[in-house]
C-alpha cells in the first residue's frame, strides 16, 4: 500500500512539474485591466530600442490625455516619482501575490494618492519628488480610479505606460503573460536577415561586407526573396528583423522568442520573457547598432558578444558564431514566435567555399590603441584623457581618436572620439584640457559635444586643474565651450499687471541654449508655488491653489542653467 501511494504521489509530481512554467510563475486571472478600453500597444514588452528594451505596454490612449486609470488588483502604493523626464508622473503599486505594477506617463494623481504626494511636494519644496510610500499609507482596491492618462515625462505622445514587475527582485516581465484581455493569432513579421562576416578571414559573397536579404510571406510560409544562394566562408554570424503584430492592426508587441538553426544544431535561442532594469541598456549588443545610427533600422543580432551580460539567453553554440569552411550547402532556419506562442520560420541556404578566388583577405593592422572589454582602459592622448572602466565595452575596440581646429565658439580643438557606430554600455570619464580659457569664464565652461553642422549638446562638466572633465557614455566629437548666455523664460498667459480672475493657470516655456535648465523656483506672495514641469516642451505651469488670493498677488519666477546664469520673471497679478 505504502508502495502505491509512493508511486501515486510521484506520478503526481511529474504531472504538476510538467506544467507550463508560465502557468505556475504568472497567475492568469488576478490582474485585471489598468484602462476600461479594449487594450492597443503603441509599443510592446521587449521591444528592442537603442539603448534600452522597452520594459512594458505602451496602451493607447486614442490620442488623448485625461483616460482614467485603474489598480489592476489590491495593494498599497509603495512609491511615487514626479519627475519631468523619464515616465514622468508615475505610480507603483505592490501587490500581495509578491507583484508590483507601474503606470507611467499619467497626467494627474486622483484623490488621496495626489493629495499626499501635493503635501510632499509642497514639504519639500519641489516638483520633482522620487518618494517611497509606507504600505499602510495608500492602500488600494482592484478597479479604484487611481489616475487619468497623460504625456508626462518623455513620452512621444499621449499613452499609458504599463509595467508589471517581480516586487522583490524588481525584474520587469511581460504584462501579458498575466492573462490581460488582449487576443493576438497572427505570427510575428520577418523583413530581412542579415549576414555578418565576423572576423577578417571571413566572407559573405567573396566580401567583407554584411549583406541584408529581404523577405517576404508570414507565418510557415517566409522566405528571402532574393533567388541566389548566398556563398560564406570563414566565421558567420547572423541576425533577424522582426516586429509582431495583433488582431487590431493598431497593436503592436515585442518578439519573445528567436531560435537559430544551422542544419540540425541549434546555434542560438534568445527568450525576452523578464529582465532587470539595469539589463536595459545592453539592448546595444543585441542590436546591430551600427545599422541603428546609419538608417533606423532595428536588427537583432543572433549574437551573444563577450561583455553581453544579459539574462535572456538560452541554449547556443559557440555565443551563434558559425564556422563554415567546407565546400557545402547549409540549411538556415529561424523560428520567431511571439507570447502568444504565434510563430513564424524561414529557412534558407548558405553555400560554403573554402576560399575566395583571390585568396583570404589579409588582416588588417590595427589603427590606433587596443581596448579590451571586461577590463578597465585608459587612452592618453595630447589635449585629452579618456578613461574607460571595465563594463563599458561590448567586445574588444581598435580604438581612433584625432583632433581637428577649434570651430567657432569652441575653446580648444575638437577631439574625434571613435565614431557614433559602436555603443558604450557605461558611463565613462573624459578630461580635456581647456588651459586658453580666460579666468572669468572658467565657472561657464562645458564640455560640449559637437554633431556634423556645428551645433553643440552640453554635458555636465567640472574642473580639475587645467582640465574639465565630464562623464560620456557616446563616442563622438567634443570640445569645450562656454555658457554665458542666460535660460530664457516666455510667459504665456501672464503679463504684468494683468488681472487673472478668469483663469484657473500661470504658464511659461522656459529654455536654456547650452548648458540646460538645472533649477527654478516660483513663488506667490514670498511663498514657494508647485509648478509642473515637462522638460520635452519647456511648459513650466502654476495650477491655481490656495496659495493665490483674491486681490493683489506678486508672482515671481527664478530660473538657472547648469553653469549658473540666471533669469528673474516679476509679475503683480490681480485676482
Amino acid at each position: 500500500m505504502k508502495n502505491m501511494i509512493l508511486v501515486a504521489f510521484m506520478f503526481l509530481s511529474l504531472i504538476l512539474n510538467g506544467q507550463s512554467g508560465k502557468e505556475s510563475r504568472y497567475p492568469k486571472n488576478y490582474f485585471r485591466s489598468p484602462v476600461d478600453f479594449p487594450i492597443l500597444l503603441a509599443g510592446g514588452f521587449g521591444d528592442v530600442r537603442q539603448n534600452h528594451f522597452h520594459s512594458g505596454l505602451d496602451i493607447r490612449t486614442g490620442g488623448e490625455e485625461g483616460k482614467p486609470v485603474y489598480a489592476v488588483a489590491d495593494g498599497y502604493v509603495c512609491r511615487i516619482n514626479i519627475s519631468s523626464t523619464g515616465f514622468g508622473n508615475a505610480i507603483y503599486i505592490t501587490h500581495p501575490n509578491g507583484f508590483m505594477s507601474l503606470y507611467g506617463h499619467l497626467k494627474k494623481l486622483n484623490g488621496p494618492i495626489g493629495n499626499w504626494i501635493r503635501e510632499q511636494q509642497y514639504k519639500k519644496e519641489s516638483f520633482e519628488i522620487d518618494t517611497p510610500v509606507d504600505p499602510g499609507v495608500l492602500k488600494v482596491k482592484k478597479g479604484e480610479l487611481i489616475a487619468y492618462s497623460g504625456n508626462t515625462g518623455l513620452s512621444e505622445g499621449p499613452h499609458l505606460h504599463f509595467e508589471i514587475r517581480n516586487a522583490a527582485t524588481q525584474e520587469i516581465i511581460n504584462p501579458l503573460l498575466f492573462g490581460l484581455p488582449f487576443k493576438d493569432s497572427i505570427p510575428p513579421k520577418i523583413y530581412n536577415v542579415r549576414i555578418y562576416p565576423f572576423d577578417e578571414n571571413s566572407m559573405v559573397n567573396f566580401s567583407g561586407n554584411s549583406l541584408t536579404l529581404a523577405v517576404t510571406g508570414s507565418g510557415d510560409e517566409c522566405r528571402v526573396i532574393s533567388k541566389d544562394t548566398t556563398k560564406v566562408s570563414g566565421n558567420i554570424i547572423f541576425g533577424i528583423q522582426a516586429l509582431d503584430f495583433s488582431n487590431d492592426t493598431g497593436s503592436r508587441d515585442g518578439i519573445f522568442s528567436i531560435e537559430l538553426f544551422v542544419d540540425t544544431v541549434c546555434f542560438f535561442t534568445q527568450k525576452i520573457e523578464r529582465f532587470a532594469f539595469a539589463e536595459s541598456r545592453y539592448a546595444n549588443s543585441v542590436l546591430d547598432y551600427p545599422q541603428v545610427v546609419r538608417t533606423g533600422q532595428r536588427i537583432m543580432r543572433s549574437y551573444i558578444a563577450p561583455n553581453n551580460k544579459l539574462s535572456i539567453y538560452g541554449r547556443n553554440k559557440n555565443k551563434g558564431v558559425v564556422n563554415f569552411m567546407d565546400d557545402k550547402p547549409h540549411k538556415i532556419h529561424y523560428i520567431v514566435k511571439d507570447v502568444f506562442g504565434n510563430a513564424s520560420s524561414l529557412t534558407f541556404w548558405v553555400k560554403s567555399h573554402l576560399l575566395a578566388p583571390q585568396g583570404v583577405r589579409e588582416n588588417k593592422t590595427p589603427k590606433g590603441t587596443l581596448l579590451t572589454c571586461g577590463k578597465s582602459n585608459h587612452v592618453s592622448s595630447e589635449g585629452f584623457i579618456f578613461d574607460l572602466p571595465a563594463d563599458a565595452l561590448y567586445e574588444d575596440l581598435d580604438f581612433v581618436s584625432s583632433s581637428s581646429p577649434a570651430v567657432h565658439g569652441s575653446y580648444c580643438p575638437v577631439f574625434h572620439l571613435q565614431n557614433d557606430y559602436v555603443p558604450i554600455h557605461s558611463a565613462c570619464t573624459l578630461s580635456i584640457k581647456a588651459d586658453r580659457i580666460p579666468k572669468r569664464l572658467i565657472s561657464k565652461a562645458l564640455i560640449v559635444k559637437v554633431n556634423e553642422a556645428g551645433y553643440f549638446s552640453g554635458k555636465s562638466s567640472k574642473w580639475e586643474n587645467d582640465f574639465i572633465k565630464t562623464q560620456i557614455r557616446e563616442f563622438g566629437n567634443y570640445s569645450v565651450a562656454v555658457d554665458t548666455t542666460p535660460p530664457v523664460i516666455r510667459p504665456i498667459n501672464v503679463r504684468q499687471n494683468k488681472n487673472i480672475s478668469k483663469q484657473t493657470t500661470l504658464s511659461f516655456r522656459i529654455s536654456d541654449n547650452l548648458s540646460g535648465i538645472q533649477y527654478y523656483r516660483g513663488t506667490l506672495n514670498g511663498k514657494w508655488i508647485l509648478m509642473n514641469f515637462d522638460a520635452k516642451s519647456g511648459l513650466l505651469v502654476y495650477y491655481f491653489d490656495d496659495r493665490i488670493h483674491s486681490g493683489k498677488n506678486n508672482f515671481r519666477l527664478v530660473v538657472k542653467d547648469g553653469v549658473g546664469n540666471e533669469s528673474v520673471y516679476q509679475a503683480n497679478l490681480t485676482r
